[in-house]
């Protein structure tokens, strides 16, 4: 019974590990029954080296869950050396389409799937409206019904592909200000209020097929304001499953963020309550590895011999984990199998639908002029990170405007900014072209930016709408800053006037 404990609790744990090869620990818990592996940025270098991982992983258990955060837009594993070709979701909801939408979840589907990935942490459905939110343009937004189709439609395109989509973080996010990687957030809206604007996403979601949930760290007054999501048997375990009656994978975010830690005593508490919840799947966290998963495996044994956690609990869990294996199986990896062109395309298509232009954006005139006067084009970009889940991908319009043939001066400002770059000289016939991304989140920048002065101010906005820039002559809003959104940008400021 002690190994069969044992396999049991492995069978519902998802570490991380370091390194582009498959340590020695890891192939051994997976060899004992571990359900599977998380991927992360760092043991990513190449394609072929990805399906040679997932390989070994593979061999040491063929059933394997391997996922990933590959939400496209600011939050990417596969491309995070570069950005993703693949716009973000609100890029999408501004856009307004459906099959798009539906595509692009297809095509980062397809690119998983050829990589042996089969379980991809995506998409966000959180509704967000407020621009000091963590989660900014993750989120679909625009209204709770946009929100809630194309969150469905993404996910479609992403299973169609062969690979498990698992939404989050049930049952809403968006109305919190705080990030979880950070604090525990309160949600205060009235239960009529959170049903159609958060709730309604998920309860889609689960109508739908979505093959898995992700549990938020938050508490939610309205559901149960003593514990948040991921440890309260009332939001998972009483409405998700018997209300609206969901039977697929509940995976936790990640374990070691501090709003599930504010509130249990230590991760593998953490882990032992969100199983007695009604999780079945444990995210460790990206920098939970070998000791992290012994500490959660032994008390997770420790909790079924003192009686508080059920073996049968353990092996409902460990059901339906297998059963999402079983419909995802993955396979060794055949990179660049699939030929995703027209995904691509249309997302970048979906980036210029989505692109507004107010006022005179125009750079254009060739090479190194502005309008064909030969003035000067500073870029200045406000290099804020947008979130500790997005990392520190690529972004901006540089890469874009030198393909597109534009000579610019480039000034990045990374933080701690705080002060601006020297611009000597500005005449009348040069521009400043200001890249920011979510303002009203990072005041050093937003300061900063209010003291820049120049002849001609253009403003590329790739974040959250709602900021106003009235001494700009111009204003390109992409709503993400991929490199979808970025070729966009550039397209905008390069049209003729």
């Amino acid at each position: 019974m002690t190994s069969d404990l044992r396999q049991l609790a492995l069978g519902t744990v998802l570490p991380a590990f370091e390194g582009t090869t498959a340590p020695p620990w890891l192939l051994d818990r997976l060899r004992e029954g571990m359900a599977g592996v998380i991927l992360f940025g760092r043991n990513i270098v190449s394609p072929q080296q990805v399906a040679e991982l997932v390989r070994q992983i593979r061999e040491a258990r063929p059933d394997a869950v391997v996922g990933i955060d590959e939400e496209g837009g600011d939050v990417t594993r596969i491309h995070h050396d570069e950005g993703s070709p693949y716009p973000g979701n609100r890029v999408l909801s501004e856009n307004g389409d459906l099959d798009a939408t539906r595509a692009v979840g297809r095509g980062i589907g397809a690119e998983l799937r050829d990589l042996g990935v089969n379980y991809n942490l995506a998409p966000i459905g959180d509704y967000v409206t407020d621009p000091l939110s963590p989660l900014t343009t993750r989120s679909y937004g625009r209204s709770p019904r946009d929100n809630a189709e194309h969150a469905a439609a993404w996910i479609e395109g992403l299973q169609e592909a062969g690979v498990a989509a698992c939404v989050k973080h049930y049952p809403g996010l968006g109305g919190s200000l705080l990030d979880s990687h950070l604090s525990l957030g309160r949600v205060t809206a009235g239960r009529a209020e959170f049903d159609d604007e958060h709730l309604r996403t998920f309860v889609s979601a689960a109508a739908s097929g979505v093959a898995s949930m992700m549990t938020a760290h938050v508490v939610v007054d309205c559901l149960d304001p003593s514990a948040p999501t991921t440890l309260s048997p009332a939001v998972i375990s009483r409405l998700l499953r018997d209300e609206i009656g969901y039977d697929g994978v509940v995976i936790s975010d990640a374990l070691e963020m501090h709003g599930v830690l504010n509130h249990a005593s230590s991760l593998p508490a953490a882990a032992v309550g969100a199983l007695r919840a009604g999780v079945d799947v444990l995210c460790l966290g990206a920098e939970q590895y070998e000791e992290a998963t012994t500490a959660v495996v032994d008390a997770i044994v420790a909790a079924v011999r003192s009686g508080e956690l059920s073996a049968e609990r353990l092996e409902e869990a460990n059901r339906r984990v297998a059963a999402m294996a079983r419909a995802y199986p993955g396979t060794v990896g055949v990179p660049g199998a699939a030929n995703t062109a027209a995904e691509r395309a249309a997302g970048l298509a979906a980036a210029w639908g989505a692109t507004t232009v107010e006022g005179d954006a125009s750079i254009a005139g060739g090479p190194g002029g502005t309008g064909g006067t030969g003035g000067t084009v500073h870029v200045v970009t406000f290099d804020d990170r947008t979130s500790i889940a997005a990392g520190p991908v690529p972004w901006g319009i540089g890469p874009e405007l030198r393909a597109a043939g534009v000579a610019f001066a480039d000034h990045v400002l990374t933080p701690p900014i705080s002060d601006l770059p020297d611009l000597p000289g500005l005449g009348p016939s040069d521009v400043v072209v200001a890249v920011v991304r979510d303002l009203p989140r990072h005041p050093a920048s937003a300061e900063v930016f209010a003291r820049l002065d120049a002849p001609r101010l253009v403003v590329v906005d790739m974040g959250y709408p709602g900021t106003d820039y009235p001494r700009a002559t111009g204003v390109v809003r992409t709503f993400g800053a991929s490199r979808a959104s970025s070729a966009a940008a550039v397209r905008a400021l390069t049209r003729q006037a």
